[in-house]
């Protein structure tokens, strides 16, 4: 079972990801990059021209942290303490761990007199699995504890998808300039689904007699697949649509707000389909079980037939993107004039708050702050915090360089907890960005 939670805790800390990119928006405002989350914000300044890319890779969770793989990582045992502190901190059912990667292939833009549009490519994977505690404290501490009691383990569900996103955006002022003002952005999406998993039903209960002499376990669940037994980047099983729309409100040149609606959509797959299901209840009549995949006396290969689901007729089905509003406010103090070399401060306030728990975006607000030091639009630098999304806690730093304000690189993480404080890291995340501008 250690073996088991091992991997769990590896899983959580080396598949990288924190949840939005949001540092992207910190340090790269205006560029095709950053108006991926603020449609608004897609404004090349004197420019006419851009080119951009942008990767991002993430993990997060809200109940592992990375003091615990670290532990394990040393050759060290979990004391009970441990594992009741893990247990007791964990929500009763609405415990997450995400995945996910990111990149921009391709980003072009194009603008005259403040009227921006732009075209995009963008390929996106993210994996989500929903459990409880309850499912968890089985694992590690058997069924004893629950003698005597109807107990359920559920929800339990997976969920994962890779896309290809084809966006046409623009951006154009409706009121005023970009200095006080109000301004549009639209984002619209065609969408290949390259392929999907989705667990719409999961169901599992569990009741042990109280001398353990039987255990009852109930379960139905449902999966739906596409994609996935012969899975081609190349090849698409399902086409969706998708929409942004985002208002930047410049109140001054010192203050403004954006809100965003993002991601509104989803994907329909009817191609290379294959579903399963099982419902049903097991009597596994024996002993208390302390060790449900150690024990040398449990025929693990019987009780995984009993789990093992009918395979039916594949049909198609859909998987929402992961709808989110997103509401950053700025507030500039300095100079902004290109003669002045003084330096530009910059405060962000942001909050998260998704619609739906899909690969990707959580239904747990998140609720971010940051500063970013701009010297001359040369060098952006800065820190970020967070609480929330798919993580406990978050700090996070970016940097940008922008040469003779044309070759434009950037790096950025929203979450470097772990190589800070590893006992309330959860999650990491980088995201890397480029921009050519002329």
């Amino acid at each position: 079972m250690k073996k088991i939670f091992s991997l769990i805790l590896l899983f959580s800390h080396f598949c990288l990801k924190s949840q939005y990119n949001v540092s992207v928006t910190y340090c790269n405002h205006n560029d095709v990059n950053a108006s991926r989350y603020e449609p608004s914000e897609l404004h090349l300044g004197k420019k006419h021209f851009q080119l951009s890319g942008n990767y991002y890779l993430w993990a997060g969770n809200n109940a592992f942290h990375y003091g615990l793989f670290d532990k394990l990582q040393n050759n060290k045992e979990l004391t009970e303490t441990d594992i009741n502190n893990l247990l007791s901190a964990m929500h009763p059912t609405k415990n997450t761990l995400g995945i996910g990667q990111d990149y921009q292939i391709l980003g072009l833009a194009f603008q005259i007199k403040g009227f921006a549009m732009a075209f995009s490519v963008v390929d996106k994977f993210g994996f989500d699995f929903n459990y409880t505690r309850n499912f968890l404290s089985l694992l590690w501490k058997g069924n004893k504890q629950f003698a005597g009691q109807n107990i359920d383990l559920g929800p339990i569900s997976m969920n994962a998808q890779y896309t290809r996103e084809f966006v046409g955006a623009t951006a154009f002022n409706i009121v005023g300039d970009m200095e006080k003002g109000v301004r549009l952005g639209f984002r619209a999406k065609y969408i290949q689904g390259i392929g999907a998993l989705s667990m719409p039903t999961s169901q599992l209960k569990m009741y042990t007699e109280p001398d353990g002499r039987y255990i009852d376990v109930g379960f139905n669940y449902h999966l739906n697949m596409s994609g996935l037994n012969q899975f081609d980047p190349l090849k698409f099983n399902g086409t969706g649509y998708g929409a942004d729309i985002g208002a930047t409100f410049n109140f001054s040149r010192k203050f403004s707000l954006d809100a965003s609606l993002l991601d509104v959509g989803l994907v329909n797959y009817n191609q290379n389909l294959k579903s399963y299901a099982k419902m049903g209840t097991y009597r596994y009549e024996g002993m208390f079980i302390k060790n449900f995949f150690g024990n040398p006396e449990i025929n693990t290969d019987t009780i995984a037939a009993v789990f093992e689901p009918v395979e039916t007729e594949g049909k198609s089905f859909s998987v929402a993107l992961p709808t989110r509003l997103l509401l950053q406010g700025e507030l500039k103090l300095g100079h902004k004039e290109e003669e002045s070399l003084q330096p530009t401060h910059s405060f962000f306030f942001t909050y998260i708050q998704g619609f739906n728990q899909k690969p990707g975006g959580t239904k747990r607000p998140y609720l971010g702050v940051a500063y970013n030091y701009d010297l001359h639009e040369w060098v952006d630098v800065g820190v970020s915090g967070a609480l929330g999304g798919y993580n406990k806690y978050a700090l996070g730093a970016f940097l940008s360089l922008n040469l003779f304000h044309t070759v434009k690189v950037g790096i950025g993480s929203d979450n470097l907890m772990p190589l800070i404080i590893k006992k309330l890291g959860t999650g990491i995340d980088v995201s890397l960005n480029a921009s050519l501008s002329f």
